[in-house]
């Protein structure tokens, strides 16, 4: 089952009346909350007036002084929240210590006003989110780490923060008996929590009236199933489940659910207040580690991302903090909200060693491994005479339906792409088919697990090489198929970037993810309280894809560092964890890796528990340039070792041509290449890079730390582009369809880069070409969100698919929507 962690959302710019005031924030709005606001307040956050007062640069805060700035910043609220209501609003929360911010609902010209009053530094419109293990334990070394810590100990003492969808208590992975709550534990919001917490679950929050509507659950139980499975890889309990044996990465782990997506059907996204609210708690709180499987595809401007500067704040209460990259790959400079925050760890996600498939036999072709969807499957095989969809809708797609009874008792090949796997297959069914068998796209030719929605017709999904050759013997006479749902284990190459990881670079040129864990075909559990989430399922457990559930491996694999090596700062399990990653050299399509797609490479836990060296920051961004170069940037190496150690930096650029030479690369440059450091000390690493007459693309490499005693080494990767000419147009959002003659305003969404990510910041040239459509406007959007274009649309008056072409330089992108 895919699970998409990041749902791609659509834009409007704020109203006309907010641009009127300098204060208010002209912001881009996804899927606009009406009256609902984010009024930040100017007094800096408790975090970050504590950091500051801190001589280890930590944030103490129960400190006397961290008590008094808070008692501050509530007084000045107090005045604000007192104008709110004055002026027909009414304040639905507050916090102080991640951001001093207040969330206000108000009519928007009261909000106007209110962005002019003293101590208030600006109020924008609130924005919403979306929701973005056996085998993959080996990958990652997690298992020789559970032999050397103890599998029983892995993870003890350390508190685990899933800001998600809540939990299911009664799953039998947290059922830890042995387990007991700390002191000051368990913590609920709502006395009807305390029947959801026991020696596992520690604290159980909800923020589900702080969303959009009145929902019909309020409690921390998961109605989706996204919370469960990520509780589940982060520190389940091991369990006996149908298809294997599966225990989280540390299993001795506390668990706090923050609950910040409500019930299916009545809160699907969350908001500003929720997220905000549940880190700040989640701080206060005490827990060690957060993990955020969530984001918003179009990722604001650092400066403007309130939870980026959350995260920030977090960080340095001391937290670590685990962010999904997200799901909107392989384009480049696709990274998610809020995974753009610096000192997060950003998650991209690679392929697992196994999945779990089932098969397809086509008489004179043979059998194949397909992948079923996320619906219900037949308790007996499916036979049945193959359609190509493109007999009779023309593109193959099954996007824009077709006449009831044109498939009637066959077995549908649909090509994916275009429209969800829900609407092909509901047109299908409407059409008469007794099966769908949909095949991947030679851009992203492997088969997926694919999310049906509320579709129930059988199907599976094959690979394009697979479906091509299916297509062809349906065109050379009669075929027919059987499709078997027997699900067994399959072997496939492991540690690949899927097809689906986001890319960088950033939106300030860093580089992400930061690091790559297994994200690919999943099994892990899942909610079976409610059978309308997208993750249900009566066993309670169920295979999925996405960044969402690579995320969770490294929240627990932090977990376990911190509980093996106590005492360290935040930073130092943050490079443990990073620059010891195992580099990543291949895609899903065996091509080589870049930087932007790998970080440091995929965890390696055994590394992060050995290594005596950290560095920080993680990676090293020298920009973008024009081909020349001067620039200096630095970085803190520290001996956390016990002994003195002498180190040795060595500067190891990525080969781009064809043999793999490295002779001769542009490179950045250490003047000191070697140094010694006694136990716990550290020392700022200067590199510098002079260059001339570069080339357009990307140059990158990895600084590679090794200590001449105990061998182990640590990698900090380096990455340099020069700007070139538009080579990509990556497709942010799309509507599926609407109804023809319609005007749809920003129907979908582009950015254009070059080849090495870089935005191009030229307006697209965009026409209609069939479906007799209209192009109305394209919108440009980058002042809020970097190099984003919004395409307004007037769709054709007849039935069908409405063909818009995006042209920049000689790069084109044909975008299809469907006229109902």
């Amino acid at each position: 089952m895919m699970i998409s962690i990041v749902i791609r959302k659509t834009i409007r710019q704020a109203g006309c009346l907010l641009t009127l005031w300098a204060a208010i924030v002209p912001w881009v709005q996804a899927e606009e909350i009406p009256n609902r606001y984010v009024v930040e307040m100017s007094t800096e956050p408790v975090a970050q007036r504590a950091s500051r007062l801190s001589l280890r640069g930590r944030a103490r805060l129960e400190s006397t002084a961290a008590l008094a700035h808070r008692q501050r910043i509530r007084d000045e609220q107090s005045v604000v929240r007192a104008r709110v209501e004055r002026h027909s609003g009414r304040v639905l929360g507050s916090v102080d210590t991640v951001a001093n911010a207040m969330f206000v609902e108000m009519p928007a010209e009261e909000a106007a006003k209110l962005a002019l009053e003293p101590g208030v530094k600006r109020v924008r419109p609130e924005r919403t989110f979306h929701m973005v293990l056996d085998r993959a334990v080996q990958l990652h070394k997690i298992n020789q780490a559970w032999e050397q810590v103890g599998a029983s100990r892995a993870g003890e003492g350390i508190k685990i923060a899933i800001i998600d969808s809540g939990i299911d208590p009664a799953h039998a992975a947290f059922a830890n008996s042995e387990l007991s709550a700390p002191a000051g534990f368990p913590r609920v919001s709502s006395p009807l929590d305390s029947a959801n917490t026991n020696g596992k679950i520690i604290a159980a929050r909800s923020y589900v009236p702080l969303l959009r509507y009145r929902d019909p659950d309020n409690s921390v139980r998961d109605h989706v199933g996204h919370g469960t499975a990520l509780a589940m890889i982060t520190a389940g309990g091991k369990v006996d489940a149908p298809l294997a044996q599966m225990q989280g990465v540390s299993p001795r782990a506390w668990i706090g659910v923050y609950k910040v997506f409500g019930t299916p059907g009545y809160n699907d996204s969350s908001n500003d207040a929720a997220i905000i609210t549940a880190i700040e708690d989640a701080v206060l709180d005490g827990m060690d580690v957060i993990n955020l499987s969530l984001g918003d595809d179009f990722a604001y401007r650092l400066a403007d991302d309130f939870e980026v500067a959350a995260i920030e704040q977090a960080a340095q209460a001391g937290v670590i903090v685990v962010v999904a990259a997200g799901n909107n790959g392989p384009g480049m400079n696709t990274i998610a909200s809020p995974g753009t925050a610096p000192s997060a760890i950003t998650i991209g996600a690679t392929t697992n060693g196994r999945t779990f498939g089932t098969g397809v036999t086509v008489d004179g072709l043979g059998s194949y491994v397909a992948y079923v969807g996320s619906g219900p499957t037949p308790g007996s095989n499916v036979q049945g005479e193959l359609v190509d969809v493109s007999t009779l809708d023309g593109d193959g797609l099954a996007c824009a339906g077709f006449s009831s009874g044109a498939a009637s008792g066959k077995i549908a090949l649909i090509l994916r792409g275009s429209c969800t796997f829900e609407t092909k297959l509901l047109n299908a069914q409407r059409a008469g088919a007794v099966g769908a068998l949909v095949y991947a796209t030679a851009e992203s030719p492997e088969p997926i697990t694919m999310s049906v929605g509320a579709a129930t017709l059988p199907a599976q999904m094959v690979s394009n090489g697979d479906g091509v050759a299916v297509k062809q013997q349906i065109a050379a006479g009669t075929a027919t198929a059987t499709m078997n749902f027997t699900i067994q284990a399959i072997d496939r190459p492991a540690n690949r970037v899927t097809d689906f990881s986001a890319v960088g670079p950033s939106v300030d040129l860093g580089i992400k993810p930061d690091l790559m864990a297994t994200g690919g075909d999943i099994y892990t559990a899942t909610q079976k309280l409610d059978s309308y989430g997208d993750m249900y399922n009566p066993s309670g457990y169920v295979l999925v894809d996405g960044t969402s559930f690579a995320t969770p491996m490294i929240a627990g694999a932090a977990a376990l560092l911190k509980a093996a090596r106590p005492g360290l700062a935040m930073e130092d399990y943050r490079s443990l964890l990073v620059n010891t990653g195992v580099p990543v050299t291949q895609t899903w399509k065996a091509q080589a890796a870049t930087m932007q797609q790998t970080g440091a490479g995929v965890l390696d836990m055994m590394a992060a528990l050995q290594s005596t060296a950290t560095a920080s920051p993680v990676s090293l961004s020298f920009g973008v340039g024009s081909g020349t170069l001067d620039a200096a940037r630095s970085f803190r190496l520290k001996n956390t070792g016990t002994e003195t150690e002498s180190f040795e930096i060595k500067v190891v650029p990525s080969a781009v041509t064809a043999d793999g030479a490295t002779e001769g690369l542009p490179a950045p440059l250490v003047e000191q290449p070697v140094m010694e450091l006694a136990a716990g000390a550290s020392v700022e690493v200067p590199v510098r890079w002079v260059a001339q007459s570069l080339a357009s693309g990307h140059y990158e490499g990895v600084l590679q730390v090794t200590g001449l005693t105990s061998g182990e080494v640590i990698r900090v990767p380096y990455w340099h582009a020069v700007q070139g000419d538009p080579h990509s147009i990556n497709l942010m959002y799309t509507i599926d369809s609407a109804r023809r003659g319609t005007a749809q305003s920003d129907a979908f969404f582009v950015r254009v880069t070059d080849s090495s990510g870089v935005i191009i910041t030229e307006t697209p040239t965009v026409k209609a070409v069939s479906g007799g459509g209209a192009v109305l406007s394209v919108t440009d959007y980058n002042a809020e969100v970097p190099g984003l274009f919004g395409v307004s649309v007037q769709l054709g008056t007849v039935a069908g698919t409405n063909t818009f072409r995006v042209t920049v330089g000689q790069v084109t992108l044909d975008v299809q929507i469907s006229g109902l």
